[in-house]
């Protein structure tokens, strides 16, 4: 081949590359002027932002006695009427003693339980596995919502569990050592110490704390149907008496009282009365609540309560908390609302003769890119944020007018000027 006829084919490949080049270049810019998003699923929560206050049936119970309180129960556990919450002892040293020991006492009477029970042959090593696969579970999971006090039960029972296995498997014969040695320490600190000068009971059942704030009496149980939004700003803290030895909330029910602007408690009024609601400084997880009352002001604003029955420790100590009420929660295609117009789809129907009707209606949609062709789909919104919408992908039979929506992974044009359905980019 002689030089001319290659300079000669080299120059046409690079002509055909360049037009080849400058044409999708065209194209590109073309298909620039019509940005297009994917519509994928999401789920979403509609929520209102508050500040709650915590009001419940709070009995705080007095300690009319000079000695050294060594509590009985810990905060959240549940406790009967006249049930004791603390021993008096006469000296911080007895009550250390005696609480070291009646700690001791559980220990050995949890092993004694196991030795017992793993001996009899009344539990199978399927059973023992299954506890402790379920007791692992609940301690991470207590661990991660960061409850304490859950987490010292769980690693006790957990351990209980293993401890059973050890026994049941023959790696251990027995807990006679570990049940001698504890029945010692305990004689020793029974012996040392000074026993009980008296008790301290609950007034009534329910959930006893040791911890008390002084908001017990800020807002009275009895009178929740008369509070107020005013009422609800207005709320004083009290100085808690010295001879306090905890509370105990008597009643399962409980309430978050807090203001709402007028649109929200607009929201919540139209809503069904199952609502969630979450403690977002005393807890991971959202609540389930019921609206109980929600009032109008004349500022604007409105007062809503809500209705709760979950306790835990943790929403046992909350007061005031940043709140948030959920209304509900939806899954569907989200869509930016830039991309939503109105236009017309049409849709055909036959009569009884097998004869085709064409009608039109406009309604709300989004234009759609299919390949380099534009279609006009109808969308039903479920719900609606600032920026964006979340579309139903199988609304109602009778909501869509020709039965077509958008799709998952739909390119939904977001910009673009003189849109119409059938467009094609060229």
């Amino acid at each position: 081949m002689d030089k001319l006829l290659f300079k000669r084919i080299l120059v046409a490949a690079l002509t055909v590359l360049a037009v080849v080049y400058v044409a999708y270049l065209l194209i590109s810019a073309n298909f620039d002027m019509y940005p297009t998003e994917n519509a994928v699923m999401v789920t979403v929560t509609d929520k209102i932002y508050s500040n709650g206050f915590i009001i419940r049936d709070e009995n705080i119970i007095p300690n009319n006695t000079n000695g050294i309180l060594s509590y009985s129960c810990s905060s959240g556990d549940t406790v009967n009427i006249k049930g004791e919450i603390a021993k008096v002892y006469s000296n911080e040293k007895d009550a250390i003693a005696q609480s070291m020991a009646d700690k001791l006492q559980a220990k050995k009477d949890s092993l004694e339980y196991i030795q017992k029970n793993t001996i009899s042959g009344t539990m199978s090593l399927d059973i023992i596995n299954n506890n402790i696969k379920s007791k692992l579970i609940t301690y991470l999971d207590d661990a991660n919502k960061h409850n304490i006090t859950g987490v010292k039960s769980d690693s006790d029972n957990l351990l209980a569990s293993i401890n059973q296995r050890l026994l049941y498997t023959g790696n251990l014969k027995n807990f006679n050592a570990e049940i001698n040695d504890l029945s010692a320490e305990i004689e020793t600190l029974r012996s040392s110490a000074g026993k009980s000068t008296g008790s301290i009971e609950s007034p009534k059942a329910g959930y006893f704390s040791e911890y008390c704030d002084g908001y017990e009496n800020a807002v009275k149980y009895s009178d929740i149907d008369n509070l107020t939004l005013d009422g609800l700003r207005n709320i004083k803290q009290s100085d808690v008496p010295d001879n306090t030895a905890g509370k105990v909330v008597s009643n399962v029910k409980w309430y978050v009282a807090c203001e709402v602007s007028h649109d929200d408690a607009q929201n919540l009024t139209i809503w069904d009365s199952a609502v969630t609601v979450l403690l977002t400084e005393a807890s991971t997880e959202a609540i389930p609540a019921e609206i109980y009352k929600i009032t109008q002001n004349s500022d604007g604003k409105a007062l809503v309560i809500l209705q709760c029955d979950y306790m835990n420790n943790g929403l046992l100590q909350a007061r005031q908390e940043p709140i948030e009420i959920g209304l509900g929660t939806f899954t569907g295609l989200r869509v930016s609302k830039r991309a939503i117009h109105d236009d017309y789809v049409t849709k055909t129907t036959y009569d009884e003769n097998d004869n085709s009707h064409k009608e039109q209606k406009k309604v709300q949609g989004v234009y759609v890119l299919y390949g380099s062709e534009v279609q006009f789909k109808q969308i039903s919104i479920l719900y609606s944020d600032d920026d964006y919408v979340i579309c139903d992908t199988q609304p109602e039979e009778g909501i869509l007018f020709n039965g077509e929506t958008i799709s998952l992974y739909d390119k939904v044009i977001i910009k673009g000027d003189d849109l119409y359905d059938g467009k094609v980019i060229s």
